[in-house]
């Protein structure tokens, strides 16, 4: 049972590294947007000025989040059944991490939204003016599009269609 008590702590330890330094970055507001790690919506992935508001907003939350699992994991080193104090924190840190996404969400959703969005890639593919990602996007070729489809975050020239296969279905022409 020790080692249950050994591996739970790591795993808190190393998930309480992951949310210190999301908590961190986002205080400074220097958690780069991406889709891995954050607070991750529409409304908070719709500017930058959403996002850093989002992980001020949502900061606290993930340092509480990590203090409780540094605490829950030095416990589960204490004793036999310690992994149920790793669990007990993992359980309040997660708590704290949703509680505060929800505020922060609800935060990057009162940000204005930037001038010209819209078009294709809606300010988060190139960064260009509407008319510009319009035209780059009917640009690419179809195959291009197909092949990238569900691999960028952005996901908008899908909406577009340009993920749709160039030759009909068979069953189209009759």
């Amino acid at each position: 049972m020790y080692a249950a008590s050994v591996i739970a702590a790591v795993v808190a330890f190393v998930l309480a590294a992951l949310w210190a330094g999301v908590g961190i970055a986002g205080l400074l507001g220097r958690l780069p947007g991406n889709r891995w790690i954050g607070v991750r919506s529409k409304a908070t992935r719709a500017s930058q000025d959403a996002w850093d508001l989002a992980h001020r907003v949502a900061a606290p939350g993930f340092l509480f989040g990590s203090l409780a699992l540094i605490l829950g994991g030095a416990l589960a080193l204490t004793t036999e059944w310690g992994f149920l104090f790793a669990l007990g924190g993992l359980a309040i840190g997660l708590l704290a991490v949703s509680v505060v996404s929800g505020v922060a969400v609800r935060a990057a959703q009162r940000v204005p939204a930037p001038e010209g969005a819209g078009g294709c890639s809606s300010d988060c593919c190139s960064g260009g003016t509407v008319a510009a990602e319009q035209d780059s996007c009917a640009a690419n070729s179809e195959a291009q599009n197909a092949a990238d489809c569900g691999e960028s975050s952005c996901g908008s020239c899908a909406l577009s269609g340009m993920c749709e296969s160039e030759s009909p279905p068979a069953s189209a022409g009759r």
